[in-house]
């Protein structure tokens, strides 16, 4: 009786399994209708193909390796081609295909290039073509006299280690102004808050070794001062805080922190450091130094006024901003 009662129970659960697969059977059926009058082949192999992998640090290193390459490239043919004359033709020859060009009898000094932008527009079958940005000056001449900077766009294939100007370089604009942000720094602390206490002292311990540093930072901060110390002084002029308490009532506070380095008693330009400050047990210490300033969320662009202007503003001086999304950036 027993063994009758097992083989019933035996076929019961061996029922439902059956009934289960069945059932799931049909669900994948469904599915692949579904995606087939959908998306037909295409659709049925995204389904069982795997998605490609992801970018590798050593794909990005080798990308970032032969941009600089095609930068390289097009700062020596930009160079090279503005101050080329009628007799180096020949030369041009190395970098681009310039029989058709005309050239000047006597070659235009060209001088400071700098490699301003890269961008890959085409990629395939083993070859990329780089759009590359160069800016020089034409002339000799520094300082106050110095011409204006020119931008010159050039086209550069890159395959396989051989690099080629598709044309000669293009005369673009350069960048035009950008806008200024509005800073989340609203409120001016004097020297007796503890925000710019601990700020002062930190800044005269990094660039001026005056005391040391671990007394003003964060422990595993990893912030050091520097070495050899670059100025025999540094004065804060301006803390600014996005805590209008100053420290008196917060935990955490973002500085921005104006000091006027000195070097054997002459002043140097004004630096400006943005810190974030933490409070632990009771003591204010630097936890980082920002690699930006902080700004106001949503960003916000000024539209009047100076932008990042200290302290907060009254009624009859405040700059007018408005909240605007800010548009992806752009290049030549």
């Amino acid at each position: 009786m027993r063994n009758t009662v097992r083989e019933r129970d035996d076929s019961e659960a061996l029922l439902r399994r059956m009934v289960a697969r069945r059932r799931r059977d049909n669900a994948i059926v469904a599915i692949l209708a579904v995606l087939a009058v959908l998306g037909g082949g295409n659709a049925l192999h995204g389904f069982f193909t795997p998605a490609p992998p992801g970018p590798s640090d050593d794909s990005t290193a080798a990308l970032i390796g032969r941009a600089q390459l095609a930068g390289s490239f097009a700062e020596q043919f930009v160079v090279s081609y503005l101050s080329a004359n009628t007799a180096q033709r020949d030369k041009l020859g190395e970098y681009a295909a310039v029989g058709h060009v005309a050239l000047p009898s006597s070659g235009r000094p060209v001088s400071d290039p700098a490699v301003v932008y890269v961008a890959r527009t085409v990629s395939g079958g083993g070859l990329d073509v780089w759009s590359v940005t160069v800016s020089v000056r034409h002339g000799a001449r520094t300082g106050a006299a110095a011409e204006p900077r020119q931008f010159y766009r050039v086209a550069v294939s890159t395959a396989a280690g051989r690099l080629r100007a598709l044309a000669p370089p293009a005369l673009v604009q350069p960048p035009a102004r950008g806008a200024d942000l509005s800073l989340a720094y609203g409120a001016p602390c004097g020297q007796e808050t503890p925000l710019h206490q601990v700020a002062a002292g930190f800044l005269a311990a990094m660039l001026a070794g005056s005391g040391d540093i671990a007394r003003y930072t964060q422990p595993g901060s990893a912030i050091a001062a520097v070495q050899p110390a670059p100025f025999s002084a540094a004065e804060v002029t301006a803390v600014d805080s996005d805590d209008r308490s100053c420290g008196a009532e917060s935990a955490r506070a973002r500085l921005s922190v104006q000091v006027t380095p000195k070097l054997d008693g002459a002043a140097a330009a004004t630096l400006v450091y943005p810190l974030t400050l933490v409070r632990t047990g009771g003591q204010w210490q630097v936890a980082s130094v920002d690699p930006i300033p902080a700004l106001t969320e949503p960003l916000t662009v000024v539209t009047g006024g100076e932008a990042g202007q200290a302290g907060p503003a009254n009624a009859s001086t405040a700059p007018a901003t408005t909240t605007a999304q800010i548009p992806p950036p752009t290049q030549n």
